[in-house]
């Protein structure tokens, strides 16, 4: 009987899996980190008045898009939801002062609505934003 040792010859493990998942993550943070970050919210473009000042009193915004939309904290929000909200602001501070941000585009009809959501809950302490100079 002949003996032989054998020897099992060691693999290196197979790698290629590994390199296709590094490859991925490379690619995807090299596209990911190139993208331009702006802040969240809506491209609102004001009107321009030459009587217009800076407010620095508490305040609550309310912004109406081109579509008559209502948006508050960035977020579209109902007629009946942004009566809530602004309830529950005017609670805590009821002479807080609230801002319409309207698109100069936006229906006047759509501004008139936002305004009477405001004075519904008894926010009378409001004014329409504008760009200030011409």
């Amino acid at each position: 009987m002949n003996f032989e040792r054998t020897r099992k010859k060691r693999r290196s493990p197979d790698i290629t899996p590994l390199i296709d998942v590094m490859f991925f993550l490379l690619v995807f943070f090299m596209v990911f980190s190139t993208i331009k970050t702006e802040p969240m919210g809506l491209d609102v473009e004001l009107p321009r008045a030459v009587t217009g000042s800076a407010q620095t009193s508490t305040s609550f915004e309310v912004l109406v898009d081109k579509s008559g939309a209502f948006y508050v904290s960035g977020r579209q929000v109902s007629g009946t939801q942004l009566e809530q909200q602004l309830a529950e602001r005017l609670r805590v501070n009821p002479d807080i002062f609230v801002f319409v941000k309207a698109d100069k585009e936006v229906r006047y009809e759509h501004v008139v609505k936002a305004l009477d959501h405001v004075r519904g809950v008894g926010g009378y302490r409001l004014g329409l934003a504008v760009d200030q100079g011409m």
